[in-house]
């Protein structure tokens, strides 16, 4: 079985498990939104709001980028995908809501998932009374591809 069969059989999983929490959830199940968590989940770019909506504005031409926001602000809301906030641009979305980190290159602005089982020692919960609930770290740095190119 090739790696792209896989992929997509994954997303068609992962858009049917996001079908079926709208219906739970009560969340209005529109072609425009399985197309905005589809184009999500078929993705490890973390892609922009408006790279978003130029992949789906081409077989849903009537989408507003107004349209692409929302949708993907109910669906952050609703805990179905997170945002990465990079701090150089645009917010940057996820379909993987599991807990993860993000690598942040400061040359191209790629993001990239950094699953890592060490912990991080926040300890706040005894030095400042901060109870925490999760934590996100954004590593910036290099990444290879612009370090090979400035070599």
């Amino acid at each position: 079985m090739s790696m792209e069969i896989k992929t997509q059989r994954w997303v068609e999983q992962q858009v049917q498990w996001f079908i079926g929490l709208c219906k739970e959830t009560g969340m209005k199940v529109t072609p425009q939104r399985v197309a905005i968590y589809r184009e999500l989940a078929a993705t490890d770019e973390h892609p922009s709001a408006e790279a978003i909506f130029n992949k789906i504005k081409t077989y849903f031409p009537n989408v507003s980028l107004t349209t692409v926001y929302r949708t993907l602000e109910t669906f952050e809301g609703r805990g179905v995908i997170s945002v990465v906030n990079t701090l150089y641009n645009a917010a940057r979305w996820d379909a993987k809501t599991e807990q993860h980190n993000h690598l942040v290159c400061v040359s191209c602005k790629k993001v990239e998932d950094l699953y890592d089982d060490t912990s991080v020692n926040l300890e706040l919960d005894n030095k400042k009374g901060f109870r925490v609930l999760g934590y996100n770290l954004l590593i910036n740095g290099i990444c290879k591809e612009c370090q090979e190119m400035r070599s």
